[in-house]
């Protein structure tokens, strides 16, 4: 949840985060992300900014200024608008909802597809076989762990495997993890009821079949499959 005095206090340190990015050689425009951009700083957040660069090469860096953690991305233009074909989701959100500190022409375009990639959401994924096996595999190795002390392991980790896959799938921007159940609650909640149950119930039990229940409202049953993967040249 936002709190207000997280958000001040990130506020009151970005006069000196910004001047510390903007003194980088070779930046050029600043753009201001994350949740404190949007007002919605929580005690765990920081200071996120996205630098356009002059030159061949990107990087990324991190610092403390005025106690409160800073990562600034820095990237060429040209790979900026890579990222935004590929699609690379977390820099379309990025640069669809963050705020412009440093304002240049290159980066109001950016700004400017950013959102509207955003508003037009991301091309559906459809599970290719071999996704659909790779997803199986991972239910049934949680189903061999019941009852032992690394079942629970297993099952956040194919149920990750699997939120991610329902939002490819589905055609939906990706959201960190932190807020699936909430993002879920509004786009499907009976998934989300299962994500919850798989990640919370008391027993092994309880948490295996809320997984699988997950993961059939994405396959449609959780029998293996014919499949086969791309061959590929052996260097």
């Amino acid at each position: 949840m936002p709190d207000p005095e997280a958000q001040a206090r990130l506020e009151a340190a970005l006069p000196a985060a910004l001047a510390r990015v903007t003194a980088t050689p070779g930046v050029y425009a600043v753009l201001w992300c994350g949740s404190a951009s949007r007002g919605e700083a929580d005690p765990h957040s920081d200071l996120d900014f996205h630098a356009l660069v002059m030159g061949d090469f990107r990087w990324r860096s991190s610092f403390v200024a005025d106690g409160v953690p800073v990562e600034a991305f820095h990237n060429p233009l040209r790979k900026v608008r890579a990222m935004f074909a590929e699609p690379d989701h977390a820099s379309i959100a990025m640069f669809a909802r963050g705020r412009v500190l440093v304002p240049h022409p290159d980066l109001d375009a950016l700004t400017a597809e950013a959102r509207a990639l955003y508003a037009a959401g991301p091309v559906p994924r459809p599970l290719t076989p071999a996704d659909r096996h790779f997803l199986v595999d991972e239910v049934m190795e949680a189903r061999g762990l019941l009852g032992t002390p690394m079942h629970g392991y297993q099952v956040a980790s194919a149920a990750g495997r699997l939120v991610h896959a329902l939002y490819a799938a589905r055609g939906w921007w990706e959201v960190k993890p932190r807020h699936w159940l909430r993002d879920l609650t509004g786009r499907e909640p009976v998934a989300a009821r299962h994500l919850h149950l798989a990640l919370n119930a008391p027993t092994s039990g309880e948490r295996q079949s809320a997984l699988e229940a997950l993961a059939l409202s994405l396959l449609d049953s959780l029998d293996y499959g014919k499949s086969a993967t791309e061959p590929q040249v052996v260097p």
